[in-house]
């Protein structure tokens, strides 16, 4: 037996072991065969370490144990006994292993230790800090945010509203109120809005009613929503809008009219929506409101006195220089001194004012705490926050961009991540629940993460359901790998929650948070892991951030970013993707390589910096998925084009499969990279391709 592979195997036959076990009680509890996929998956892993390191008794205990699983996944309900038998296998996989002889004084010299690392994190502490639910006390500034994108969601929903009563059919405008709905549902919550709540709530039984039953946005329908927006805007202006009793009656009436026959249906308006006629909204664009320290505010008035006193002394200096000609050239140099003063002041005021928008990231704690708790309140949960630096300053306007899909994270995390304390203690986790919540900002993109340490997306149960809601085929199921499988959370009507509450069970909130992120030209990336939990990432350009500055270089002319020379000297790779925080974290990566880089959006604006530049690209970066013309087709062209096949190629890309790595290489490409990926990967790559360059 090699020494070195046996002690590399029995040291991560602790945490494979733990894990396995960890899987197999949360099966012993509720029953469901698809979550022994996990323990099936690590054992394999386990088996091959076991080979590879010549622990063949091992090996055959980790065989006898998969061939009960394999036989309890082929039964309907895995019984607890059945499960626990599976569980005495792995004790005696875990006695094998203690007894294997490493011949080493300093390896595992504590056979408890061992035993300890095993069983890591199953023997609950008594000594974690209790769960404390916190009181929230709802501040004013709470209530004017919530107002203020109240004010939003009501324009939008009117908005959708008068489109469906123009076009009943319209899908979009549909989507559109439901949308809009929701979020309205979960914010109103979080400020302790329960009527305003369960009125949104209301609407969104409704339309899903339609949604299920494929039907049109009836008269009577929009009458309906119209009343409970306006019930919704009263609520928020603390104004009487009738009687909720009404509205209820008339959900009630509406049901039970897309409940019956087609041939009743042609009841009058007048009987179905007999209530006061709703209020009226006010449609009109929301800004972001910036609240101000008193010390920026006597910053700018100090500079601002300044520049007054500045602009008199220049005006008295011209009234002198008139009246006495003859001391003009000691004029004109006090002048140009107060000039140089005055532009000084300006930048200097410019840059406090940019200052006043900037907020902490830190200072939306409370309100995302808030959000945390009352889902864990309305699900029996027990979780909590993390935030990580949260110092970053952030813009408002940026702020407002992801304080909407950050909220649906949250609520996500709480519903379908963290599982339910009894679950927790059983696996040895803390009841308490931690959602840890990262930030990261430059001059042109912000990186947001949102963590939990829950029990990870089962990619199984993801394409079951799309299976049944007709997302995809049996066929399509089949094909797809697990980070396809994975992004089908992102569909619209996609959900896995077992019942429909307040929360959960729409299909709504993660397809909100992709949709939110992609309308501003981001993206958002979604990594798992089984019983350690889920990482959602937002890359989201800034809403101040201008487009790479460009600089033209006659004959022949190259367009790069117009940085300073020396990184003109320095290798150049070509970096192609829609993305605008693609681009930019991919550039960022480039850059810490040693390399200069170039951006394109499409394949279009690649081929025309090829044609210009002077000096070939040392690696061209391209994205797969783009508009147009997609990434195959541009590097078939650059493989099969005379000018450009000496260039190496890299595919960059969130497509997994063997089968587009291998279509990649057959065309031409040098090599191939899963997004997200790292600067350790893209190091290594170079150093495959003999790219290298020494920082």
């Amino acid at each position: 037996m090699d020494r070195e592979k046996l002690q590399s195997f029995v040291r991560a036959a602790a945490t494979s072991l733990s894990l396995i076990r960890s899987s197999l009680l949360i099966v012993a509890q509720t029953g469901d065969a698809s979550d022994l996929a996990i323990s099936r998956r690590g054992l394999a892993r386990l088996k091959t370490g076991a080979s590879e390191s010549g622990a063949l008794a091992v090996a055959a205990l980790i065989a006898d144990c998969d061939f009960a699983l394999e036989q309890l996944a082929a039964s309907a309900r895995v019984s607890p006994s059945a499960a626990y038998a599976a569980l005495d296998i792995i004790a005696r996989i875990e006695a094998a292993v203690w007894e294997i002889p490493v011949h080493s004084d300093d390896f595992i010299s504590d056979v408890a230790g061992f035993v300890d690392a095993s069983f890591d994190g199953f023997v609950p502490n008594a000594e974690l800090d209790p769960y404390i639910e916190p009181e929230f006390e709802i501040d004013e500034e709470t209530l004017d945010i919530f107002r203020t994108e109240a004010e939003e969601l009501l324009a939008n929903i009117m908005a959708d509203l008068d489109a469906l009563s123009a076009s009943p059919h319209d899908k979009d405008a549909l989507w559109g109120v439901r949308r809009n709905a929701h979020t309205f549902k979960g914010a109103a919550g979080i400020v302790g809005m329960k009527d305003a709540s369960n009125v949104a709530h209301r609407m969104e039984d409704l339309l899903d009613k339609i949604v299920e039953m494929q039907r049109e946005a009836a008269p009577q329908v929009i009458d309906f929503l119209n009343a409970s927006a306006g019930r919704l805007a009263a609520i928020v202006a603390a104004k009487d809008a009738g009687e909720e009793s009404d509205l209820e009656l008339q959900y009630n009436n509406v049901a039970a009219w897309l409940s019956s026959p087609p041939e009743t249906k042609g009841g009058s308006a007048d009987q179905l929506s007999a209530v006061p006629a709703p209020v009226e909204t006010t449609r009109s664009t929301t800004t972001p409101v910036v609240r101000v320290s008193l010390d920026r505010l006597d910053e700018l008035i100090k500079i601002s006195r300044s520049l007054l006193s500045n602009g008199k002394a220049v005006a008295g200096l011209f009234s002198d220089f008139v009246d006495e000609p003859g001391q003009n050239s000691n004029y004109l140099a006090r002048l140009s001194s107060l000039f140089d003063a005055q532009r000084q002041m300006i930048d200097e005021i410019q840059a406090k004012l940019l200052k006043i928008r900037m907020i902490k990231f830190g200072t939306l704690e409370t309100r995302l705490g808030r959000a945390v708790n009352v889902t864990c309140l309305e699900e029996n949960q027990k979780a909590g926050i993390a935030i990580e630096n949260g110092d970053v300053e952030i813009d408002t306007q940026d702020i407002d961009a992801l304080i909407e899909p950050l909220l649906h994270l949250l609520k996500n995390a709480v519903v379908h991540g963290i599982e339910p304390p009894d679950t927790r203690r059983m696996i040895g986790k803390p009841e308490r629940g931690i959602i840890s919540i990262g930030i990261e900002a430059d001059d042109e993109a912000i990186v947001l993460s949102v963590k939990d340490d829950g029990g990870g997306i089962s990619v199984h149960k993801l394409k079951e359901k799309a299976l049944a809601t007709g997302l995809i085929d049996a066929q399509t199921a089949a094909a797809m790998n697990e980070r396809e499988a994975m992004n089908l959370i992102f569909d619209r009507g996609l959900t896995t929650a077992d019942k429909i509450d307040l929360n959960a069970g729409r299909g709504v909130g993660m397809s909100i948070v992709k949709e939110s992120v992609e309308n501003r030209g981001g993206t958002v990336l979604v990594e798992s892991e089984p019983q350690r939990g889920t990482t959602f990432t937002i890359f989201m350009p800034l809403a101040s951030a201008k487009p790479e500055p460009i600089l033209v270089v006659p004959e022949p002319a190259l367009r790069v970013p117009a940085a300073e020379t020396v990184a003109a000297r320095l290798p150049l790779v070509m970096i192609v993707d829609d993305s605008a925080s693609i681009r930019h974290q991919t550039s960022k990566i480039v850059r810490e390589a040693g390399f200069h880089s170039v951006t394109a959006i499409s394949v279009a604006e690649g081929l025309e910096i090829l044609r210009s530049v002077g000096e070939s690209p040392a690696m061209i970066l391209s994205d797969i998925e783009m508009p147009q013309t997609d990434g195959w087709k541009f590097l078939e062209y650059l493989k099969t084009s005379n000018d450009f096949n000496h260039i190496p190629v890299v595919m960059v890309s969130s497509l997994d499969a063997d089968e587009h790595q291998q279509r990649a290489f057959d065309l031409g490409a040098c090599g191939y990279i899963v997004k997200p990926f790292s600067s350790g990967s893209f190091e290594k790559l170079l150093e495959q391709l003999g790219l290298a360059v020494a920082v």
